[in-house]
């Protein structure tokens, strides 16, 4: 069952991992109908994307990991097309949020934070996944913003 969290919205963290579960609480209480103030809203999401978007420049930065014909190889292949999935990931949580912005009511603002929810869950596992790859392609990002 889903409970409301208790975040401050106006105050997002600079640590990128700190930003994701700031993020998801955010999201869980927007699908409980939070009655988030516009220029709150527009924030946060700004932040969030901002910051993924931020890590993903980080990394794409980074030279490929792994040798051929290793499992390395593979790992960095699965966290290259991560990053190729959240990139699109980021734009489509600006698109929900001018959604919102034109037609704000309590369905799509919940759809916004059902879509903030998994792409929080996505970016949990993507970071483990990071973490667990040898040569730590990214460890502790900074939010950018």
């Amino acid at each position: 069952m889903l409970a409301r969290q208790d975040v401050d919205i106006r105050r997002p963290p600079r640590d990128f991992d700190e930003l994701v579960d700031w993020f998801d609480r955010v999201s869980g209480n927007l699908v409980l109908l939070e009655e988030y103030a516009p220029g709150e809203l527009r924030a946060a999401v700004e932040a969030m994307a901002r910051a993924l978007d931020a890590h993903l420049a980080e990394s794409g930065a980074r030279p490929r990991l792994g040798v051929a014909g290793t499992g390395e190889t593979s790992r960095a292949a699965v966290l290259d097309a991560d990053h190729e999935r959240l990139r699109a990931s980021a734009e489509q949580l600006r698109a929900l949020l001018r959604v919102v912005e034109r037609d704000d009511h309590g369905g799509n603002r919940q759809a916004l934070g059902q879509y903030g929810r998994v792409l929080t869950e996505a970016l949990r596992r993507h970071r483990r996944d990071e973490r667990s790859t040898a040569g730590g392609r990214s460890t502790r990002s900074r939010a950018r913003g």
